[in-house]
């Protein structure tokens, strides 16, 4: 799991529930395809099996998370489209990129960190959402529970084979930018819907200042026009 959206909900919102769910689904699915190719495509057959595993583990979370999310849709009858998780979306929310996969553009010993430090905030965030639905979903509770001890063995393990392959100072070097890093992600992501209740007026403004200039310079084409065509000789027209 890679991204994560923000989760720390005060009450119990059904609605928005589902919102977070449907995130972690597309996260995991994600982080599913992400693992099997780096399982194509590294020349090491022990290493390969265990991207294997851990791929089928997020596709796993990818199917529980999407059965809360759509009892929790049936339970309180709600119907928006932007809760049905579609595929392609991994794209436009930038889970997966769309020219290149992560591990295609680090090394091995830079890709372990990165999964390793990743795990460690989804697992973070994850127990935070779960407490939050422990009350009111407990038997779901019970399922991320098997969750959060799948993503903290991939987290163990990301981050013992990457401590071997390298050294001791760099390792530290590189896991803390990559745990920096993920959390700008993650607060970049979390505020995007207060930064659009700020820039939201202000676009509508510039929008309107432009449809009244459109509207005015269109109207002086028009007028303009009107004078060429009163200006011609008939006579001229052929």
């Amino acid at each position: 799991m890679f991204l994560i959206p923000k989760n720390n909900l005060n009450n119990f919102n059904p609605e928005r529930c589902c919102f977070v769910l449907n995130e972690f689904s597309a996260a995991e699915f994600s982080s599913a395809v992400e693992m099997l190719f780096a399982a194509k495509n590294i020349n090491n057959y022990k290493l390969s099996k265990g991207f294997i595993r851990h791929g089928w583990d997020e596709y796993k979370h990818f199917t529980i998370f999407t059965n809360i999310k759509n009892k929790l849709l049936l339970q309180y009858k709600i119907n928006k489209k932007e809760l049905n998780f579609v595929p392609n979306h991994i794209y436009n929310k930038g889970y997966i990129y769309e020219d290149h996969f992560i591990f295609e553009k680090k090394k091995l010993s830079d890709f372990a960190i990165f999964v390793g430090a990743n795990e460690e905030i989804a697992e973070k965030k994850l127990i935070d959402f779960s407490n939050h639905l422990k009350d009111h979903l407990p038997l779901e509770f019970e399922e991320i529970k098997k969750i959060l001890k799948d993503e903290e063995r991939h987290a163990e393990y990301s981050l013992v084979f990457a401590k071997k392959i390298n050294n001791f100072y760099l390792y530290k070097i590189k896991f803390i930018k990559e745990k920096v890093l993920s959390n700008l992600r993650h607060f970049y992501a979390n505020s995007l819907n207060k930064l659009s209740i700020i820039f939201y007026p202000f676009l509508i403004i510039i929008l309107l200042i432009i449809s009244f200039i459109s509207y005015f310079l269109k109207l002086k084409k028009n007028i303009t026009d009107e004078n060429v065509m009163a200006n011609i000789d008939s006579n001229s027209i052929i």
